[in-house]
């Protein structure tokens, strides 16, 4: 069991190729009983896992407290895999998968985790006000600190909302994107044969890859606030525009005549004399760089598995005295300009200093001394992907989000393995590892089972179509006066999936 499960779980084997190993080794079992073993191992683990919560109590307590990092994942219209991790170990502290994070499920969450640890000195957690009433109700005198990393993605989301949807839609609305895009099918259709007329093929090439150089940007994931696909087209339309009139005045200088070349330029022309298209770029340009300094002040990356922070705790009022001086400057600018800017500067400055006291924490340890933290939830982030880049290795793209609302939260504890503060520190009182797995009851796995998924919830039938047939039929066999054994036989009512 223990080395199906390795193997499955963090070495990332498919079944068949465990099943070849044992075979090599005069083990015949079934995929199925792969499975079975090596979900076992995890349930198991995360038993062994609650056994030594005392020990991870009393470390945290020589440590000074935890630091308690609260996030949840999930696709959308999933359940969610909940985790509580400690900021300075990454340990996971514990993981459970909820229907949603409304206050109800993350309230049960973390009254279970104080009856185990008791209170941690800092709770760190997005701007979920589920999770953030549900958190004070559990530990009132605990100090929360906003992950900065969710507060400047909120930022974006407000201060760009209307002014980069209307600017999208006037751009889409001109329709020279598409007219564009169409230009490169065109041109990419055209046959190279080799003449004395060879620069007309490479200008038409260069076409296509300008085109290429602008559309990409929407055609990528934008990670939006974080990044804003037709303000980036529209500054990399400003720089081809220049190149498209170089080769345009070579061109004319040569008496060489390209016609793709000069509908080119004269297209993008169109965009960049918009004068409508001008005013609204010229104002997300400079609030984009304000939105930027207030990023990068607060070490925020673009993206949250990547936060410029990079797992580096920092110091509250170093960071809030930095922050102040890049406020007061956006201040100073908006005012300067006026208008619209001075709109949108205030709406920055407004935000940061309403949530002021959450994003720059004074956390002190149980000690009294005042320690340095991380104010995102950069290691949360970290241990989600961990969970999924290990199913996508032995699963394939397909059925990852099934994986994660099966084995999530196992996953999660299960990762704990490969922290060697937890190794070290948690679990130093075992000296046999297989022994100790061994002598976990089978009371102890049920209420693993229980406590890692409360919540579950599966459909007894997949298929929309049938369930309306099942529904008449059991109404069909109250009337005939007939047995429910047959109409219950095509349900495993134990496992909630159908049989057939």
């Amino acid at each position: 069991m223990v080395a199906v499960g390795l193997l499955r779980f963090l070495f990332d084997f498919q079944r068949d190729e465990i099943r070849t190993i044992l075979l090599s080794r005069g083990i015949s079992i079934s995929t199925g009983e792969i499975s079975n073993l090596s979900k076992e191992l995890l349930l198991r683990f995360y038993a062994l896992h609650k056994r030594h919560m005392p020990q991870m109590k009393s470390f945290f307590e020589r440590e000074g407290g935890a630091k308690l990092h609260l996030d949840g994942t999930g696709e959308a219209g999933n359940e969610i895999v909940f985790m509580a991790k400690d900021g300075d170990t990454g340990i996971t502290m514990d993981a459970q998968i909820i229907p949603t994070e409304s206050k109800k499920y993350v309230k049960i969450f973390l009254n279970n985790l104080k009856s185990l640890l008791g209170d941690p000195i800092v709770i760190v957690r997005d701007m979920s006000k589920q999770i953030r009433d549900a958190a004070f109700e559990i530990f009132p005198d605990v100090k929360h600190q906003i992950c900065q990393y969710h507060f400047v993605k909120n930022l974006g989301k407000t201060i760009f909302k209307t002014r980069y949807s209307t600017f999208r839609k006037d751009i889409v609305k001109m329709r020279i994107l598409s007219q564009i895009k169409k230009m490169k099918g065109d041109l990419s259709a055209i046959k190279h044969h080799g003449s004395e007329k060879d620069i007309f093929f490479a200008e038409q090439k260069w076409i296509i890859l300008a085109i290429e150089h602008l559309l990409i940007c929407r055609e990528r994931s934008s990670n939006y606030p974080f990044g804003l696909p037709y303000f980036e087209i529209m500054n990399r339309i400003l720089d081809v525009q220049i190149m498209a009139h170089k080769i345009l005045e070579w061109n004319m200088a040569h008496k060489v005549n390209v016609c793709e070349i000069k509908e080119f330029s004269e297209k993008l022309d169109d965009i960049t004399n918009n004068a409508g298209i001008n005013s609204q770029y010229s104002k997300i340009q400079k609030i984009w760089e304000w939105f930027e300094k207030v990023r990068i002040t607060l070490r925020v990356g673009r993206h949250l598995s990547q936060n410029g922070s990079d797992m580096i705790t920092t110091n509250a009022q170093n960071m809030r005295d930095d922050f102040e001086i890049i406020l007061n400057a956006i201040d100073i600018d908006g005012v300067t300009k006026g208008g619209e800017l001075l709109r949108g500067a205030r709406q920055i400055t407004n935000n940061c200093r309403k949530h002021m006291d959450e994003l720059f924490v004074e956390v002190k340890d149980t000690f009294g001394n005042v320690v340095d933290i991380m104010r995102d939830n950069n290691i949360e982030e970290r241990g989600h992907r961990w969970s999924r880049m290990h199913i996508r290795r032995r699963t394939g793209r397909n059925r990852t989000t099934n994986e994660m609302a099966q084995y999530g939260a196992l996953m999660a504890i299960f990762s704990n393995l490969e922290n060697e503060t937890y190794v070290r520190e948690i679990l130093y009182d075992i000296k046999d590892f297989i022994r100790e797995i061994q002598d976990i009851t089978a009371e102890e796995i049920s209420s693993a089972s229980e406590l890692v998924r409360p919540y579950a919830h599966k459909e007894i039938v997949h298929s929309d179509s049938k369930r309306l047939e099942y529904l008449e039929e059991f109404i069909n066999l109250l009337e005939g006066g007939r047995s429910a054994e047959k109409w219950l036989s095509k349900f495993n009512i134990s496992n909630r999936i159908m049989t057939p």
